[in-house]
């Protein structure tokens, strides 16, 4: 199979859709529209700024509002280019890999169909429509989404959706591109993946799926799975055989078979395997796996696939009362403590994603995330995300894209999200880091405060179960997170699910609602934290980089298009929590903020660490930011870390010792083991400030477990920073930190413990 791409320079032309209507490329031409240079991939709103129509900076000051001018125009994209030369019989396939999102396409003059979706790739067959020698002229046309949303029928259970705009729910565009509290509206167009001609031979596979379909100590069964791309010809003339190879490092297979229809399965097995495991819990071992279809003895096509063997569960129950229920994963018949966060869109515009990827991934390996959540209001990753987590032993948690809405529920686009579905399924299901699909985000939620049974959302309880069912094994599906079954409607117990998003009152991060909580698993979680001032002036006005109070850049950089400063203030307030009142100025503002939000990341995530078993995981709220603003990512846009980043760095090490909280006079401090291999060693805990050593000695602890070494004597009313310093038998060593005592804190006093924190933490 060979590719050749079309990316790089194209012509964008543009119009406003209520003055004018351009259907055909001859009409575009008859126009004298505007055009402008363009790039795909790429989004118009960066080809109208670099032609200097919009701000070169969309994201600076107030720019973004200016894009929203641009929401009903429609867009043609033009590009010109040489047939490929290819020997007779080769297939030849047009394909696009993002186009946002209601686009027709014209080679030659002549239409090849039309879309409608922005997250999944689109294929049209052009054999025999390429021009035999010089160029062929290629047209897309991309029609205004919001006109598009606003010309169709609705039923009123799509009214529900009262916590996003109704624009959301039938166009298949991430939500978030609508305005979200950690987006601005940003409702682009533009082929924002890029566009390639595919040609492969008359032979090939259609599908080729491996998995695991059983595993114990000696040996693993595999199943491949596969659908042939022939005709009927070849395939009855010829010698058909599958032929499967694999090897990491010492352990290899291989495994030929005859192939008697286009549509089967090879199974073999595997001795001794190699197994994938979640960073700490062993190492993410892939196989570097040949497929190959033989034809009378000769390859006719092949493709790889990194296996990873492994199995995965997911156990849970529909409620809880915070002891007797459960929700955990457990790979290769192991509990698995996760540790995580979420992620979100790299970008508002999303053909920048990519060149993001790279510095983004780095920072879920180096701050020990074993777990991450693609979240639903997103768009769905390239295969080069998924290789990253395989490879390095990070589970994901995949939703499927819909958010915090009543999506419509008429056939029409139940075959859209089912055609949608099969897409993702049939494009992700050999990464072994896919651990879990989920149906959606918050939208059982949303429906449970409609007072409607999420039980009857047909696209989470019919079509993707018999999507996941018809074209993945042995992975979970959750239909929704969190997930309010029907049992858990009808009896009003939205508040003991075994996976709930803590947000809640988002107060005092050590108050009831976080710390007595009865959910076993949290999955969104956060606090807020404001970025450096450097940063902070990257994107801010200079007039109005200070101060907050009053000031449309803030809110806006707080993902508030209506100049709302809710989030601004409730950033404020959790200053004050903790500190007694809020700084006057921009540098201590700043400091407290990022205080506030690096203690909660780390309360949260140790709270739930230190109650392993009954507690199972977290996936905090998020490590980066997809544009500039004031938000709960531990990291901004620029790739500026804040304070929280380093909490949580140390906060998630495999082996951690950690302080609980005061019971009956005392601080316990455990040891939180998420390794395979029982842990013991020596464990300091000193005063920061005065050096006074409150324990000395040993400590151990099991495999994938906790043990409480200690209490020391501690009152509410001493404020005080606890160093702890522990090194193990296998001369590994570690360091974390507590603070003692009920806000309000000195910020002064903090400050100074800040510099001993640095220092031992070694955190520059």
């Amino acid at each position: 199979m060979e590719s050749i791409a079309l990316n790089g320079p194209w012509k964008l032309y543009y119009y406003d859709s209520n003055h004018m209507s351009v259907n055909t490329p001859d009409e575009l031409a008859a126009s004298r529209i505007p055009c402008i240079p363009a790039k795909v991939p790429g989004n118009v709103e960066l080809d109208l700024s670099a032609a200097g129509i919009l701000p070169a900076d969309l994201f600076k000051g107030e720019n973004i509002l200016l894009a929203e001018a641009y929401e009903s125009y429609d867009w043609w994209y033009e590009t010109e280019f040489e047939s490929p030369k290819a020997p007779d019989g080769q297939k030849m396939l047009l394909r696009f890999n993002g186009v946002d999102c209601y686009a027709e396409y014209w080679l030659n003059g002549a239409k090849i169909g039309e879309s409608q979706n922005a997250l999944i790739e689109h294929e049209f067959n052009i054999a025999g429509l390429l021009r035999l020698s010089g160029n062929n002229t290629l047209h897309v046309k991309i029609s205004s989404a919001i006109k598009k949303a606003f010309d169709k029928n609705y039923d009123l259970y799509a009214a529900h959706s009262r916590w996003v705009t109704p624009e959301v729910i039938t166009a298949r565009k991430p939500p978030h591109a609508y305005g979200w509290d950690i987006f601005p509206r940003a409702v682009s167009a533009g082929i924002w993946r890029g566009a390639e001609i595919i040609m492969s031979g008359a032979a090939g596979f259609r599908q080729l799926f491996l998995y695991v379909k059983s595993l114990n100590k000696g040996a693993a069964e595999i199943r491949c799975s596969y659908e042939l791309d022939c005709d009927y010809k070849t395939f009855r003339n010829a010698d058909v055989k599958i032929r499967l190879r694999g090897r990491c490092c010492d352990s290899a297979f291989e495994h030929t078979e005859k192939a008697p229809f286009k549509l089967g399965g090879a199974q073999f097995s595997i001795m001794n395997p190699k197994l994938w495991y979640p960073s700490g819990y062993g190492q993410p071992n892939l196989y570097d796996t040949r497929a190959e279809l033989l034809i009378d003895g000769d390859v006719a096509a092949s493709e790889q696939i990194m296996l990873g063997v492994r199995t995965v569960e997911l156990k849970r129950t529909d409620t809880t009362d915070g002891r007797s229920g459960c929700f955990k994963f457990i790979v290769n018949g192991t509990d698995i403590m996760c540790r995580g966060s979420n992620w979100v869109a790299l970008d508002a515009y999303h053909s920048r994603d990519e060149g993001r990827y790279a510095q983004a991934l780095a920072l879920l390996k180096d701050s020990q995330c074993n777990i991450v959540r693609c979240w639903g209001g997103n768009v769905y990753e390239q295969h080069a995300f998924y290789d990253f987590c395989d490879q390095n032993g990070v589970m994901v948690w995949q939703d499927f894209t819909m958010a915090c809405a009543a999506f419509p529920q008429d056939s029409g686009f139940l075959e859209i999200m089912r055609a949608e579905a099969e897409s993702v399924v049939r494009k992700l299901r050999n990464h072994a880091c896919i651990v879990l699909w989920a149906g959606d985000n918050e939208c059982d939620e949303l429906l449970y405060s409609e007072g409607v049974n999420p039980a009857k959302n047909k696209i989470t309880r019919e079509v993707y179960p018999d999507v996941i069912h018809n074209n993945d094994h042995g992975r979970p599906y959750l239909p929704s997170s969190p997930y309010i079954s029907e049992n858990a409607f009808l009896n009003n117990e939205s508040m003991s699910l075994p996976e709930r998003h803590l947000w809640g009152p988002r107060d005092y991060y050590k108050s009831d609602f976080y710390k007595h909580a009865k959910s076993h698993f949290v999955s969104e979680t956060g606090y807020h934290g404001c970025p450096s001032e450097a940063s902070v002036r990257k994107f801010i006005d200079e007039e109005s980089v200070w101060p907050y109070t009053g000031n449309r850049q803030w809110n806006l950089h707080s993902s508030d298009q209506k100049n709302s400063p809710h989030r601004v203030e409730l950033m404020a307030r959790q200053i004050k929590q903790l500190f007694g009142g809020v700084p006057e100025n921009m540098e201590d503002f700043i400091l407290a903020s990022q205080i506030s939000q690096a203690e909660a990341k780390k309360f949260f995530i140790e709270n739930i660490r230190s109650q392993k078993p009954v507690k199972t995981g977290v996936i905090w709220w998020n490590i980066l930011d997809g544009w500039p603003q004031m938000s709960d990512a531990v990291v901004d846009y620029y790739f500026e870390k804040k304070l929280a980043y380093h909490y949580i760095k140390m906060s998630q090490t495999p082996l951690c010792l950690m302080c609980g909280e005061i019971v009956s006079w005392h601080l316990p401090v455990y040891a939180v083991n998420d390794t395979l291999e029982p842990e013991e060693g020596r464990l300091a805990v000193s005063d920061g400030e005065t050096g006074e050593v409150l324990y000395d000695g040993y400590f151990s602890v099991p495999s994938n477990g906790n043990s409480q070494i200690c209490g020391l004597p501690m009152m509410y009313s001493e404020k005080r920073l606890l160093l702890l310093k522990w090194e193990t038998d296998k001369e590994a060593s570690g360091f974390n930190h507590y603070i003692c005592g009920m806000p309000p804190f000195d910020l002064s006093v903090y400050k100074k413990w800040l510099s001993i924190i640095k220092r031992e933490a070694g955190i520059s």
